[in-house]
């Protein structure tokens, strides 16, 4: 590496770090890419909130544990204001997924080249006295090739960890989508479910 070059518009630079280069960090060198996902909306329209809701997998231990429970209270929902709020969490999710697939592409296709490593000078046609012909010579290693490809050891596994933060924080949010939209069903089934008690006996 070379000296620190002092800058004429930097009145304030950083002061060097403590210990040199330091230490690479634990993900140096890996290729994280295979835990990066691949997102999507998977949904045009929502569900019905008339069709039946599906079971959705419990971890234990909640109220369906506990065998028969107290009638509840009287219920009150807005199924209206429900489904304006689930389409419109859908509208920014479709957007954010579109962001996020644009980036996750670009790094991927990008990753291995765009620190500058590997990159070599360029090749010319030199002159053979002894065959009187001119031959291609292929470029050298360009002299920041070495650093690049130090600094993307590091670089590449971090921007693929915060893919993988972003990705399944997109996916976090389907997920709440989901529920939002299992909520209407369940609401909507318990309706149809529903029974008025029969008329009392006859006094």
């Amino acid at each position: 590496m070379t000296d620190p070059i002092t800058s004429t518009h930097d009145t304030t630079p950083l002061p060097p770090a403590e210990g040199g280069e330091g230490e690479p960090g634990p993900d140096h060198g890996k290729d994280l890419s295979s835990l990066v996902p691949t997102d999507q909306v998977a949904w045009g329209e929502p569900p019905s909130f008339n069709d039946d809701p599906k079971d959705i997998p419990s971890d234990g231990g909640g109220a369906g544990d506990q065998g028969a429970t107290d009638p509840s209270g009287d219920l009150k929902i807005d199924l209206s204001a429900l489904r304006t709020t689930e389409k419109s969490i859908l509208t920014e999710t479709r957007a954010a997924v579109a962001k996020y697939e644009e980036v996750r592409s670009k790094v991927m296709a990008t990753k291995d080249s765009v620190f500058g490593q590997g990159t070599k000078e360029e090749g010319k046609y030199v002159w053979n006295p002894a065959s009187q012909g001119a031959s291609w010579q292929e470029g050298e290693d360009n002299p920041f090739a070495e650093a690049g490809a130090q600094f993307a050891a590091e670089m590449n596994p971090a921007q693929e960890r915060a893919l993988l933060q972003v990705g399944s924080a997109l996916e976090k949010l389907g997920e709440y989508i989901a529920l939002i939209n299992h909520s209407g069903q369940v609401y909507a089934h318990t309706d149809r479910e529903s029974r008025f008690p029969g008329p009392p006996a006859a006094s």
